[in-house]
């Protein structure tokens, strides 16, 4: 019979040194998640978020709708686009945390059909918010 072989131990990682190795590395990719998680959660937290109160109706060349800011932060509205045509904001176009407002938006030369209902968008610094217009 032959003797077994003794392999030689120098140069292998002891369990110990491994098992201390891999929990390291779990800690660091763990604190790495979590700060990830603070930063995105921290970033959502902040925004504001608009709902169209009521239904958006069009007379003559003009565009009123009633928008809500339910957010924590101010919206500002850059366009409005009705059907092809893309109106005017009148008065301000910053929705503040928490407020309503009604908005006065025309569209000059447009002319829109009677009886019709159109689609549209409000165009904001946080989105676009999709809606449908009754023409009067």
């Amino acid at each position: 019979m032959s003797t077994p072989k003794k392999r030689s131990k120098r140069g292998e990682i002891s369990t110990p040194i491994i098992t201390i190795l891999i929990t390291v590395a779990a800690l660091a990719v763990t604190g790495i998640v979590v700060s990830w998680m603070f930063s995105t959660g921290a970033a959502a937290a902040n925004q504001s978020v608009l709902m169209i109160v009521g239904s958006p109706v069009v007379q003559n060349d003009s565009l009123y709708l009633t928008v809500r800011n339910i957010g924590n932060a101010n919206a500002n509205i850059s366009s409005c686009i009705l059907g092809d045509k893309t109106g005017t904001v009148n008065g301000g176009t910053v929705i503040e945390a928490g407020q309503s407002r009604v908005l006065n938006i025309t569209f000059s030369s447009a002319t829109f059909e009677s009886g019709t209902i159109l689609r549209g968008s409000l165009n904001t610094d946080q989105g676009i918010l999709p809606f449908s217009a009754f023409v009067n």
